[in-house]
């Protein structure tokens, strides 16, 4: 078992099942701007990198390049309907109990105070020691910004900090900043790009991480 002392989880898809409510929100918006909605499959494959490119890339195919609009009809229907479905995956809550003698933190490309609002409701805030979210910084993942400021916060070194994530995305943010990276197989990524990032472990359930550090 590896020894570690940070745990850097992302938060959609990893953490917490957002899906539903994510694409829902998607779709409200394209239906006010008069476009047709989209099937969850281009939907899924459409989150990952921040809330601007999630709709640039839902209104590709539409005719439509009013992006602001969008984002603002997203925002707007989210934070509307954020907890509508949106749970923790199973053993999302316990595996953060179990590593409480670790730092616990969250870095996303989801704007904080959705995160914030989705933790406080869910009675999960207190747990993490650090949330950076999509505007917290000048930069998103896979820049490592985000991850390098939470070690140097916590003088935690490359070799004892974890980054979960369940897309290649998240991996690559691990890699550029020389940490241990795990992806996780349940979540919103898709499952080849994951693999094809190479990360050092690849789970199909949080609780894995028991067996793998200490």
């Amino acid at each position: 078992m590896k020894k570690i002392s940070l745990i850097v989880y992302d938060f959609d898809g990893t953490l917490v099942d957002t899906f539903a409510d994510i694409a829902g929100s998607v779709n409200l918006a394209l239906t006010e701007m008069g476009l047709n909605p989209l099937d969850k499959k281009t939907i899924r494959g459409n989150i990952g990198s921040g809330m601007f490119n999630l709709m640039t890339r839902s209104l590709m195919k539409s005719g439509c390049n009013d992006i602001e609009t969008s984002v603002l009809l997203f925002q707007k229907h989210y934070s509307l309907h954020l907890l509508d479905q949106t749970n923790f995956y199973p053993n999302g809550k316990e595996i953060v109990k179990y590593f409480f003698d670790k730092k616990n933190a969250i870095l996303s490309n989801k704007p904080i105070s959705f995160i914030e609002k989705i933790l406080k409701a869910l009675s999960f805030s207190k747990p993490f020691d650090s949330i950076i979210g999509g505007d917290s910084l000048d930069v998103k993942k896979p820049d490592p910004k985000g991850l390098l400021l939470m070690m140097n916060k916590f003088n935690c070194p490359p070799e004892k900090t974890l980054m979960v994530g369940d897309s290649a995305i998240d991996i690559e943010t691990g890699k550029h900043a020389g940490v241990i990276t795990c992806g996780v197989t349940y979540g919103l990524g898709k499952l080849d790009s994951l693999t094809n990032s190479n990360p050092d472990y690849l789970i199909d359930n949080l609780s894995q991480l028991k067996s793998l550090f200490k």
